[in-house]
């Protein structure tokens, strides 16, 4: 509520409480006890399935049954679950015929954004997401900059999530916007639904090796990636 002016009132956040219309509502095992109050004029609901007890899908599909029919029809439904988990994510997402997945890149254990682009990538591609205009966000547990926007968008995620901007919400989103479109002209594009990994580089090896990308002055991905 507290987000004003031109670019900050039309940015969803995700939330646990009091979302506008174009907010989602974070559902865990501590907000789902009032989630009912929460729903009813939201975007949509984000089921963080590392924040639930163990269940089994037909528990999961009473909760989220449960939960939709409370929600406006035009809400959307996603479940979301670490980078480890993104088979079984993917798999309940379409048997359950909902909107998307959320992939939190921060695995326990720590994990590297760039390792799991692939891993996401192949993913999607073995669900069939696209064919079912199924929907990818990534999760990070730093605030996004314009550089990690652009590449998750070029790996198929729509949106990237990420902690509350420090500061001026409208006067970064303001800024962000402009650097976006630098970028864009520095790669030749004018949609960002035109970018793809054909647009990324990795500038280290180790990068190349964890991602697949094409490694900068090889102009082609390494021996081990070669066909993808």
């Amino acid at each position: 509520e507290k987000w004003k002016g031109t670019f900050a009132s039309k940015q969803p956040a995700l939330v646990l409480k009091n979302p506008r219309e174009i907010d989602f509502v974070n559902i865990n095992s501590e907000t789902i006890i009032d989630s009912t109050d929460q729903i009813k004029n939201c975007a949509g609901i984000i089921i963080d399935m590392a924040e639930m007890p163990d269940m089994n899908d037909a528990e999961i599909e009473g909760i989220i049954v449960s939960l939709a029919s409370r929600m406006k029809e035009s809400s959307m439904i996603f479940l979301k679950n670490h980078v480890n988990r993104i088979k079984d994510l993917f798999r309940l997402v379409v048997e359950l015929k909902l909107d998307g997945a959320v992939v939190d890149a921060a695995a326990p254990g720590g994990s590297r954004v760039a390792a799991c682009l692939p891993t996401i990538g192949l993913a999607v591609k073995s669900w069939n997401f696209k064919e079912n205009n199924l929907k990818v966000f990534i999760k990070i547990d730093k605030q996004p900059s314009v550089k990690e926007m652009l590449i998750s968008t070029a790996s198929g995620c729509i949106s990237i999530v990420g902690p509350e901007e420090k500061g001026d919400v409208d006067k970064n989103l303001q800024l962000n916007e402009i650097e976006l479109k630098e970028w864009m002209h520095e790669l030749g594009i004018d949609g960002l639904e035109k970018i793809g990994r054909r647009n990324l580089r990795a500038s280290n090896y180790d990068t190349a090796a964890i991602s697949g990308l094409r490694l900068v002055g090889y102009n082609k991905s390494l021996p081990m990636w070669l066909g993808n």
